[in-house]
């Protein structure tokens, strides 16, 4: 016949089967750790030995003379949400251990097939999940009133039947079940053990052999285990940062706390404002661009019951490179006083933080471009200092400007002569009248210069010193209303050849102004 307990194992092992199915579906939970927990249990006891055989030939009845009970309870310390350590106290009536292979009339005290047994446990469990399933090895020591088993006692014969008691057993098990999660502080947990006991003939009376030198006592069992320190929520939480500008591609460490007080575990989620973030009381970031980030902290406990957050600002700046100016420009390399010059650089090499001008005149500017009007004719070097993270470089550069000329300036081909009377230098007011035209283009030409020619007509006296008179009366004329000497040549010319083309002696006595550029 199948037995029962069998039976029962295999209802179990389907039901193990059937709750992993939504494992890896089910969220990660937080179990708590570093508490001490307590384990009560009640379920069904069964045995394997030699009064059974062979673990293939059953001929026992479950329910035989009474029911195969097992309590007991565990007190231990969780020392992570996985792993743990307790001591465990069990108590069962193994109904099977007095079985006999037959039925027998023989009148027990209802004793012998009871066992004990207390238990050091290693547990580990296999998921986070909310449902997990777990695995557990024991080291066991046990005891409990033995009958001794005679062919006499096998007989049914009255008296037969001797009970031992305060034999020992000691041996090791394992076993396997589900830890379904409730709370944060309480779970329902399934489980079936097997646990091997030496030496044979303590365990069941009988060192028979006929199955094996060693006996198995298991059970199937249910319970609860209640985690024995007090929930204490996440209620605040704190950020190291970085205080420093960081550079992209430069780690950076930041470290975060909650509460001391706070039951364990603590999740940290850490949001480092770029899209990126880590988990944990410390993480390391590199920031692959540059910017100002907002870093957050959250941590949770007890499945989130408890959270606090925290952040603290970030600057990640590019890694500073030398500022190179590898060329300046101006928009006129040639102005004269009336026109506006723009500059202009290429700069390379990390963010300038400042351009400097020096436009060689006493003038300074601002600005990575400038613009700037001179205000005389020179030749200027114009400096151009560029300051950056690594520090300030310069790079010049020279520009001439010429006077301000007016179109007439450029149009101008000839000018008023000046004449004179016969054998005389001075300036008559007609004279005067016309140099006074010629002052006007003069003043408003800065860079026009004149040629000034003396000439005498056909019969003056000492001609050629009366040409250079009367250029010099000319030039002295314009110097007198603010033309520079420098600007004026003088060339007396001597006395007219030839016949003029105006008519008229008269029109050989003069000074020409001729313009010069």
């Amino acid at each position: 016949m199948k037995h029962p307990l069998l039976s029962v194992t295999g209802i179990l092992f389907a039901l193990s089967v059937l709750l992993l199915a939504p494992l890896s579906a089910d969220a990660q939970v937080e179990r708590g750790d570093k508490t001490l927990y307590i384990r009560p249990h009640v379920g069904i006891s069964w045995y394997l030995g030699d009064n059974e055989k062979s673990p293939f030939n059953f001929d026992g009845d479950l329910f035989q003379d009474d029911f195969p009970f097992n309590v007991g309870g565990e007190i231990g310390w969780r020392f992570s949400p996985r792993y743990s350590l307790g001591l465990a106290y069990s108590y069962g009536n193994f109904t099977q251990i007095s079985d006999f292979e037959a039925n027998t009339d023989v009148s027990l005290d209802g004793h012998e097939s009871t066992r004990w047994s207390v238990s050091l446990v290693g547990r580990q469990l296999l998921s986070d999940k909310k449902i997990a399933p777990y695995w557990f090895g024991m080291i066991s020591v046990g005891g409990g009133d033995v009958t001794t088993f005679s062919e006499a006692c096998a007989a049914n014969v009255i008296g037969a039947c001797e009970v031992e008691t305060g034999l020992l057993t000691g041996g090791v098990g394992a076993g396997f079940g589900f830890d379904f999660m409730l709370n944060t502080s309480t779970s329902f947990f399934v489980q079936t053990s097997l646990d091997a006991r030496l030496p044979d003939d303590h365990v069941d009376g009988r060192d028979y052999n006929a199955f094996t030198d060693i006996e198995f006592l298991g059970a199937h069992t249910v319970g609860l285990q209640a985690n024995l320190t007090r929930f204490r929520p996440v209620k605040s939480v704190s950020v190291i940062c970085p205080t420093d500008e960081f550079n992209t591609g430069v780690p950076m460490t930041f470290t975060g706390s909650a509460n001391e007080n706070a039951t364990q575990p603590v999740n940290y989620r850490w949001s480092f404002g770029d899209g990126s973030s880590a988990h944990g009381p410390t993480a390391t970031h590199t920031f692959n661009r540059a910017g100002d980030f907002t870093v957050s902290l959250t941590a949770t406990n007890g499945n989130s019951k408890g959270s606090a957050s925290a952040e603290c600002p970030v600057t990640v700046t590019e890694p500073c490179e030398e500022a190179q100016i590898t060329g300046m420009r101006a928009s006129n390399m040639n102005p004269d006083t009336e026109t506006d010059v723009r500059f202009s650089s290429t700069v390379r090499g990390s963010e300038a933080t400042s351009y400097r001008w020096d436009f060689g005149d006493g003038t300074k500017g601002t600005g990575a471009m400038a613009t700037h009007r001179y205000a005389r004719a020179g030749t200027y070097t114009v400096t151009l200092e560029v300051t950056n993270c690594a520090g300030t470089v310069t790079r010049t550069m020279t520009i001439t400007v010429n006077p301000f000329e007016a179109a007439i300036c450029r149009e101008v081909t000839e000018m008023n002569p000046a004449f004179f009377a016969h054998n005389s230098s001075d300036l008559s007011a007609d004279a005067r009248a016309a140099l006074r035209e010629n002052l006007e283009i003069l003043l408003e030409c800065p860079n026009l210069n004149a040629r000034l020619e003396g000439w005498a007509a056909p019969g003056e006296r000492r001609a050629q010193q009366l040409s250079e008179d009367r250029a010099r009366a000319a030039e002295q004329f314009y110097v007198d209303n603010g033309v520079a000497a420098s600007r004026l040549v003088l060339q007396p010319m001597g006395r007219a050849a030839g016949t003029s083309k105006k008519e008229g002696a008269g029109q050989h006595r003069r000074v020409d102004t001729i313009p010069l550029r």
